[in-house]
């Protein structure tokens, strides 16, 4: 798929486009080009006469603003083009002897697109990703790749032969999975490296018909989290019935300042039915499913950022992260199933008579003025179950243990929020509190959605699968 990928950087280079609204760039702009720096961050490189001039506003350094600059673009075949969020960062003037050279300008872009106004309706879909590993898993399908090279020789040019021969080079790779979710059938795909130069965990999700970009996210969040893996979204291709381009898009990925590449593959629950690591199609397809129908009821857009940031922060202030993530999902929990838990120790009609009294008992204490406001403003939170005991209750509630070593681990996240250090020689400790509280994320995740009967203890030896009610056991 090597001649598929960055398909939207490929025509924009290739296609003869020039740019006809320049937004924020310098004018009159001679040629372009764009590309992804290391960071898969899209950086455009223009060149312009000596003298151009741009419309820009400065911006005094440090300003926190939308950026909504663009520049429109057309080709000479009638495709249309479109750079957003344009932020120029880098101008180069320079002279030789008396000749002034072209400036050169760069550029980041948040999102570039084509598209073709005459092409046919899109029928095909694929969404090109990052960090998805063909390695440790074990896919449940294979693709087909066949590669044919046409060699045509001609002998003695002007009353000779041409030979024609060709040679076809076939090769056969397990990475791919088969899912139907909500109607909608698409396969999940591990590339090779050899099939985007420069990239390091290549992937794809290619779709048998043409969903929107809502269910596409839904299916990016659901295969992330049932993986186990943050995936860079690159951009997207949409094709006719017979696989010309219709539109293309690319943006500059966000990969946690590229940290999403050194999280250990961790899923959450056992995808298959033999062994560790297995992809099996079912389980795959149930995760998925089960995730894409929690994703608005659970605000699983927020809780996967939440989560994927947690595991890459590092020891010492990952717990907080954690403990944040948890509490985001309980409070979704509750949100979505009203009743489920209490909201606090009292009733709402006992507190508010309980809230008078000690507002009364306040006002006749022997305080100043300032004293007094400030235990009445106080007093909205005296009712509020604690952390720790909400966790208890939605734990009760979906019928899950609340281990020794998970009640531990939770208490000790404040540490972490309110900067302690991790005490010389507890280390190890620290770092077992980052996998138990990882561990009761999914947990609850798990449990909330039925996505999957049994989880992954990391935090034990071995990585046993439990069943989800069973938490990890204390070690002494």
């Amino acid at each position: 798929m090597r001649d598929m990928t960055e398909e939207c950087l490929r025509i924009l280079n290739e296609d003869l486009f020039e740019i006809t609204n320049p937004g924020p760039l310098h004018q009159p702009i001679r040629s372009f080009s764009i590309r992804r720096d290391e960071k898969l961050h899209l950086i455009l490189e223009t060149e312009a006469a000596p003298n151009a001039t741009s419309a820009a506003i400065d911006q005094p350094r440090g300003t926190v603003r939308m950026t909504t600059e663009r520049a429109l673009l057309r080709s000479r075949g009638g495709l249309e083009g479109e750079f957003l969020g344009l932020v120029p960062y880098s101008q180069n003037r320079r002279t030789i002897g008396a000749t002034e050279q072209p400036l050169k300008e760069l550029a980041q872009v948040h999102i570039a697109k084509t598209n073709n106004p005459s092409a046919a309706p899109a029928a095909y879909v694929i969404d090109w990703l990052e960090n998805l590993p063909r390695s440790p898993y074990t896919w449940p399908a294979a693709s087909d790749v066949v590669t044919r090279t046409i060699t045509t020789r001609r002998i003695s040019l002007n009353d000779g032969i041409t030979i024609v021969s060709d040679a076809d080079r076939s090769s056969t790779s397990w990475n791919s999975a088969k899912v139907t979710v909500d109607g909608a059938t698409f396969y999940v795909c591990a590339l090779d490296r050899e099939d985007r130069p420069g990239a390091i965990k290549p992937g794809c999700i290619v779709y048998d018909g043409a969903p929107g970009d809502e269910f596409r996210k839904k299916v990016r969040t659901g295969l992330s989290f049932a993986m186990g893996v943050y995936l860079v979204d690159l951009g997207t291709t949409h094709y006719d019935a017979e696989w010309n381009v219709v539109s293309t898009l690319a943006r500059s990925a966000y990969s946690l300042r590229r940290h999403a590449f050194d999280i250990e593959t961790l899923q959450l629950a056992p995808l298959g039915d033999r062994f560790l690591n297995e992809l099996g199609a079912p389980q795959l397809t149930k995760a998925i499913q089960a995730f894409v129908t929690a994703f608005d009821p659970l605000d699983l857009a927020n809780l996967h950022w939440a989560f994927w940031h947690a595991c890459a922060a590092t020891p010492h202030i990952a717990p907080a992260h954690f403990g944040a993530a948890i509490e985001g999902l309980q409070s979704a929990y509750t949100k979505a199933n009203p009743g489920k838990v209490r909201k606090g120790w009292a009733t709402r009609d006992e507190w508010k008579i309980l809230k008078n009294a000690l507002s009364n008992v306040i006002d006749s204490g022997n305080v100043s003025a300032e004293a007094k406001t400030a235990l009445k403003d106080k007093l909205p939170t005296f009712n509020c179950i604690d952390q720790r005991q909400r966790l208890k209750d939605v734990m009760a509630a979906l019928n899950l243990e609340l281990g020794d070593d998970e009640d531990a681990a939770w208490r000790r996240r404040n540490k972490a929020a309110h900067g302690t250090p991790i005490p010389q020689g507890q280390e190890v400790a620290a770092i077992r509190d980052m996998k138990l509280l990882r561990g009761l994320f999914q947990r609850l995740l798990l449990r909330i959605t039925n996505a999957a009967d049994q989880y992954i203890d990391y935090a034990s030896p071995n990585h046993e699968y439990r069943p989800l009610r069973q938490a990890p056991p204390t070690r002494g």
